[in-house]
């Protein structure tokens, strides 16, 4: 639903299970809510006040995507659960070698058996695993390593090559993790802001587009969803807004992120804590 008082575009993702995947656990139990994002501060972070969903709510919010030959449709993202061999591969070249070369065959793997699965891919993706440590309520970090907080893609460092969009998200650590969203893509970002008086709106480059938007609603609730080892989310062409969250954690959070190039320069922010491992693959 819109932010009170606000007429205009419905469009919003919907959550479903991506065809051809088949996971142990249900969406019960694994989505929270809260009111919005912190009122000060940049880059933008959620509010720590989750809830869990209501079953009206839950309803609401998922889709079911028919028959297994069936494409991902851009409306809706898709959890998936990845082979825990190849999870375990990871972590096994993770204990013995932090070069790139090492982690190649894994990549690999992961890769023929997420394109098995029939999931779209560029001729080129980037994949990026990221270690945070517990406690934080922002973890997204662009190819610069700078904390990007909620936002539609990652910003590179001043002359470094174009920004870079998340295509998916894979939980490789031990212990559940936690992806923050807000299911609108960009058209119905700017669709509300127009209706809300702000002119030009869809011309607006994706950054300026969400702080704006949070600007003038910072109560839009935000979902938590809850990845366990191994599962994984795979995210709309379109862009998602998205963010990590390790607060009540034990461990460390481990996600490898699937980015693909896009649009132009963006400008660098601070680097926050967390380390990134990633390397380039083609077809």
């Amino acid at each position: 639903m819109p932010p009170e008082g606000v007429a205009g575009c419905e469009d919003s993702y919907l959550l479903t299970v991506a065809p051809r995947f088949h996971l142990r656990r249900s969406f019960v139990g694994r989505i929270d809510r809260n009111s919005g994002v912190e009122e000060s501060g940049d880059p933008l972070r959620p509010r720590d006040d989750w809830r869990s969903v209501s079953a009206q709510e839950l309803s609401a919010l998922l889709k079911e995507v028919p028959g297994v030959g069936t494409a991902l449709p851009a409306t809706h993202l898709g959890l998936l659960e990845i082979p825990e061999r190849i999870r375990r591969a990871w972590w096994k070249e993770a204990e013995r070698s932090h070069e790139n070369e090492s982690f190649q065959g894994v990549f690999s793997s992961l890769i023929e058996f997420l394109r098995f699965k029939k999931l779209p891919f560029p001729d080129i993706v980037h994949l990026e695993v990221a270690v945070n440590a517990p406690g934080l309520a922002s973890t997204r970090a662009g190819s610069s390593g700078a904390c990007q907080g909620l936002a539609y893609r990652d910003r590179p460092a001043v002359g470094k090559g174009r920004a870079r969009q998340t295509l998916g998200l894979v939980n490789l650590g031990d212990e559940a993790s936690f992806v923050i969203l807000l299911p609108l893509p960009p058209s119905t970002l700017a669709a509300r802001l127009e209706a809300a008086g702000e002119s030009r709106a869809s011309a607006l480059s994706p950054d300026t587009l969400v702080n704006r938007y949070f600007g003038f609603f910072p109560r839009e609730g935000l979902l938590r969803l809850r990845l366990e080892p191994g599962e994984g989310l795979w995210l709309s062409p379109r862009g998602v807004v998205h963010d990590g969250w390790t607060r009540g954690k034990r461990d460390l959070d481990v996600v490898l992120s699937l980015r693909t190039e896009v649009g132009g320069e963006e400008s660098e922010k601070p680097v926050e804590e967390g380390a990134v491992h990633q390397i380039e693959m083609g077809k």
